[in-house]
């Protein structure tokens, strides 16, 4: 057999090209069906964050109606719990809760208080040079502010006590 024979048949021999062609095109869709279950996880993960950002000014609100001053750090610590459970279950150490609440607000009676969550989405694409997806989402919530302090001392600030004990206020003295 000749050499241009040989290369002749072996040009039109048309076994082993599926390989061929599965091997070129699996990593493609494996690429693929990793890069759909990587955006599947940045979507659970950014759904979670805003409901739980919405079950917090649910919360707070239910709380301040039942007059419970809740503190930043109260805030904060139901915000992680509730995150690292059920339904959300979003990662612990992937994920951080700022509560922003200004000591001077905007409105009279009104509490303004920021919900920031900060949460690094798990990455399944380590292998390659793509950043790790960060949401930060923030919330406002407005919630009526507690009562302000009761004076101890009962008067109209001129000296007297107004008739509050039942007696006339003269401060004359007839």
């Amino acid at each position: 057999m000749s050499k241009q024979g040989f290369l002749n048949r072996w040009r039109k021999d048309e076994t082993g090209t599926t390989i061929i062609e599965v091997a070129i095109l699996f990593p493609v869709l494996i690429s693929m069906l990793i890069g759909v279950f990587q955006v599947g996880l940045y979507l659970q993960a950014q759904n979670s964050v805003r409901s739980l950002a919405g079950e917090m000014s649910r919360y707070m609100a239910v709380e301040a109606q039942k007059n419970n001053v809740l503190t930043d750090s109260q805030i904060e610590i139901k915000a992680f719990t509730l995150a690292v459970t059920a339904p959300y279950m979003l990662q612990a150490d992937r994920l951080q809760v700022y509560i922003d609440d200004s000591p001077t607000q905007d409105m009279d009676r009104v509490r303004k208080i920021d919900v920031n969550m900060i949460y690094d989405v798990p990455s399944l694409l380590g292998f390659s040079k793509v950043p790790v997806l960060t949401l930060d989402y923030t919330r406002t919530v407005f919630v009526p502010a507690p009562p302000p302090p009761e004076d101890e001392a009962v008067g109209t600030g001129d000296g007297t006590d107004g008739g509050v004990d039942g007696t006339p206020d003269n401060p004359i003295g007839t």
